[in-house]
């Protein structure tokens, strides 16, 4: 087996860069952005964190840096101008509790930008409705929906990209609307081989539902995304074997942990965790870990290429018993 390693030594002014370009990002978003205060109202919006795509679910939604295809316009809409295809994505992930999530989205490249559009929702049916012990008086359903707009420019190495989402929640006979702000940048640096993004993601507001308002799962994420080592096993060169590491530190703004958490700490920060083998660009393995106490600590997933259409498959257990989450997409690129 041959590894070939390639020396990022050569270009010391875009690693220099790099390094700079994060260093002030996350200083400026760290102060720029107060705290949301708390509010007791239920953390039904909290499946904006989760990843749409069975690309990025694979990973255990080490995504700030990895370019996804549309659902970047979900996870850094800044990566959409690093992408070299336009393309159109189609994601159905059967979540715990018989949760269905449901994502369709296109983006379309042109020189440096980038537009993007997508519908996110996410549903629960079959709750009994009761006002008084005794029996159901009917049946209601929970459901969120996001409609969402995003653009990136690409200026050099660097990208920026903001995404605009009108956001709906019904629950039982109350509706409420809101909005919210994705905004992030990235770069790409060594001949590509290192991406750095940052973001920070579900910033709004929500009108009330009932008495009181949902709020928005805010979070400030930055990450970066590692083309490792390539290897090339004897008799088969026309076969080689990309290894790539990526990493995601992310802080919740408000003082409430994610539902993804348990016995976390208000405002306390996580580090997810992938790693994919990519064979050939035609055949990708992933795996991925997510550190705290997490209900989901383990992912798994694979992606299948047929140019132009990429099949994606992610499988997530929880670790408390209370089920496996399934996610399967399709990408068309043209």
């Amino acid at each position: 087996m041959r590894i070939d390693l390639k020396s990022v030594a050569g270009e010391p002014s875009h690693f220099l860069l790099s390094c700079f370009f994060l260093t002030v990002l996350i200083v400026i978003l760290n102060l720029g952005f107060t705290p949301l205060s708390a509010q007791d109202t239920g953390s039904g919006l909290d499946f904006l964190n989760i990843s749409p795509s069975a690309t990025l679910l694979g990973i255990s939604e080490a995504q700030t840096a990895v370019p996804s295809g549309a659902s970047s316009i979900y996870s850094n809409p800044a990566l959409l101008a690093l992408e070299q295809q336009s393309a159109l994505d189609l994601h159905y992930t059967l979540w715990i509790a018989e949760v269905d999530n449901q994502f369709a989205a296109i983006h379309l490249r042109k020189n440096n930008r980038s537009i993007g559009f997508g519908v996110y929702s996410s549903r629960s049916d079959g709750y009994d409705a009761r006002n008084q012990p005794g029996p159901s008086k009917g049946s209601y359903s929970i459901g969120y929906l996001s409609v969402a707009a995003a653009y990136a420019h690409r200026m050099g190495p660097v990208t920026i990209g903001v995404t605009g989402q009108y956001l709906r929640e019904e629950v039982f006979q109350y509706r409420a609307n809101g909005f919210a702000v994705n905004m992030g940048a990235a770069g790409q640096f060594l001949s590509r081989r290192l991406t750095a993004g940052v973001t920070v993601m579900n910033l709004g507001k929500m009108e009330d539902l009932n008495q009181e308002a949902t709020r928005l799962p805010a979070v400030f994420r930055s990450g970066l995304s590692i083309h490792l080592v390539r290897l090339n096993a004897p008799g088969f060169e026309d076969l080689p074997v990309l290894i790539s590491v990526h990493t995601d530190w992310m802080k919740p703004l408000e003082d409430s942990s994610s539902s993804d958490f348990i016995n976390s700490e208000p405002r306390e920060s996580f580090f997810n965790f992938g790693l994919t083998a990519d064979f050939s660009e035609i055949l990708e393995l992933k795996a991925g870990y997510k550190a705290g106490p997490t209900e989901r600590p383990l992912s798994f997933g694979a992606g299948l290429n047929m140019d132009p259409v990429r099949f994606n498959y992610a499988i997530v257990p929880f670790s408390t018993g209370f089920g496996t989450v399934h996610s399967v997409g399709l990408q068309y690129y043209f």
